[in-house]
């Protein structure tokens, strides 16, 4: 659901009114998690690992409430439940967009995108779920992509006008890797500076490492 802020009340009120005034108040980051027990886990039991780091991430967006903040006109507002766009390639090497609503429960979300993704139109408007949410004003979303054939150790985004279709935080995660016997990944999360900062960045990272773990 969405919420109107009443700045004058908000303790990020001085953050916002700085920051604002920036040509460009985004920010990215890139770091990396130990994916060592999802990733085999996954092997093990023939399930995807994909939709394990993507409840993951849900998750900890859904639990560090910074990441709900979304400009509203010249106000802000914030949305108290975080779901996720997600481009999922389609035959042809393009792409086609779901919404993925948060669901805490691990098996009833592993099931709904399982159903998402098995019912993609053939003729699908690529951003068509982006283009919806921006209409409605319902930008209370997260983006996630996927490379998974592709390792990264940093990363910069797409510069956007504001209300555009940026508005929410975007993030990749990229392919697993080997290093000294554990198994790890990139994940580049880029956000508004205005909203988020270095503090809650790190407690998003540690909640994505810890639910991970969820089995």
């Amino acid at each position: 659901m969405k919420h109107q802020v009443d700045i004058a009340t908000w303790s990020r009120r001085d953050n916002w009114r700085f920051m604002k005034e920036f040509a460009n108040s985004w920010y990215s980051i890139t770091s990396e998690v130990d994916c060592t027990e999802a990733l085999e886990q996954s092997k093990r039991e023939h399930t995807s690992f994909f939709i394990k780091y993507l409840y993951a991430l849900l998750r900890a967006a859904n639990e560090v409430r910074e990441f709900g903040y979304r400009p509203d006109g010249e106000g802000v507002c914030w949305f108290d439940s975080i779901g996720a766009t997600v481009p999922l390639a389609v035959e042809g090497g393009t792409f086609y967009t779901i919404l993925v609503p948060y669901i805490e429960d691990y098996e009833a979300f592993y099931q709904k995108v399982k159903d998402l993704s098995e019912h993609i139109p053939e003729d699908g408007d690529p951003y068509g779920v982006n283009r919806e949410l921006i209409e409605s004003g319902e930008t209370g979303v997260i983006n996630i992509s996927a490379t998974p054939k592709l390792y990264f150790s940093s990363i910069t985004y797409t510069f956007h006008k504001s209300g555009l279709g940026s508005d929410w935080p975007l993030m990749n995660v990229g392919k697993a890797i080997r290093r000294e016997g554990r198994w790890v990944m990139p994940i580049g999360v880029y956000v508004d500076h205005c909203f988020v900062d270095g503090g809650n960045l790190a407690e998003f990272m540690e909640k994505v490492q810890k639910y991970l773990l969820i089995e």
